[in-house]
């Protein structure tokens, strides 16, 4: 059992997101991880993100990583992640799905969380992902970060918390048993990347709001109260749409809009 508060928690697999946080917020806004592009840099000639491979043997394996530590010559530069964060433009998913003349938004961003995360697709949507990969591979674009608080959404963040009023906010690791306060200014894009002592940024809190990540997940919920969603519309300052009754923790696996629900 955890003593962490629900107000605090990420919602449990194919949870609810209403449901699972009816107790302690009213609104949750799904937050889509940008694409972005980092001028002077590219993924064919500075890799960012994790290193996904087919190998399946011991030996294959053993052979990565020995590779690895010859370099690559798409390594990145020394202190990239503040490069990011200074000069990284967000690149909105509605642009990019626009860009390849794809109407179904849904399905799009169905298979660019598939991509990301390295899944299977369908058979019958490999063609859509190749074009995906090929679009950003030709306008140099990385993909959406996964997993946890992404460098070029932190400038992002800062007009945000600052339509809320706040002076502070608290960051989190996965498991909340590790915390920081941490003054908003530090998410301005001249700063270094904010950062827990041992562990990566899963999550953000002030009184009334929550933005949280999770494994696998290109999307950061963002749960708050009425009062909070009263005083900034988080769509002004972040890509993303509002979580209907049915929406899940899985958000954009629409094979789960109807989970049931998991409390406690």
């Amino acid at each position: 059992m955890t003593d962490t508060p629900r107000r605090l928690e990420h919602p449990s697999m194919n949870a609810p997101l209403l449901d699972w946080w009816m107790r302690d917020y009213d609104h949750v806004f799904v937050v889509l991880n940008p694409f972005f592009s980092v001028p002077g840099f590219a993924p064919d000639t500075a890799a960012w993100g994790p290193l996904r491979s087919e190998a399946t043997t011991q030996q294959e394996l053993e052979a990565l990583i020995e590779s690895l530590g010859d370099g690559q010559p798409n390594q990145p530069p020394d202190a990239f992640d503040e490069i990011i964060k200074t000069t990284g433009q967000p690149i909105r998913w509605d642009m990019v799905a626009q860009a390849l003349g794809v109407a179904d938004f849904e399905h799009f961003a169905h298979m660019v969380w598939l991509w990301v995360i390295g899944a299977e697709p369908p058979e019958a949507d490999v063609t859509l992902i190749s074009r995906i990969a090929r679009h950003c591979r030709n306008e140099g674009l990385y993909k959406p970060e996964e997993d946890w608080l992404p460098l070029v959404v932190e400038p992002m963040l800062l007009p945000y918390f600052e339509a809320l009023r706040l002076d502070e906010v608290t960051l989190w690791d996965e498991t909340r048993t590790s915390s920081l306060e941490c003054p908003i200014d530090a998410f301005h894009r001249d700063e270094p990347p904010v950062a827990l002592m041992d562990a990566p940024i899963s999550a953000i809190s002030a009184p009334g709001m929550l933005l949280s990540w999770s494994q696998d997940q290109v999307t950061g919920l963002l749960a708050m109260t009425e009062e909070m969603r009263q005083k900034a519309d988080p769509a002004r300052f972040l890509e993303g749409f509002w979580a209907g009754t049915r929406t899940s923790s899985l958000v954009l696996d629409p094979t789960h809009a109807r989970a049931p629900a998991l409390l406690h």
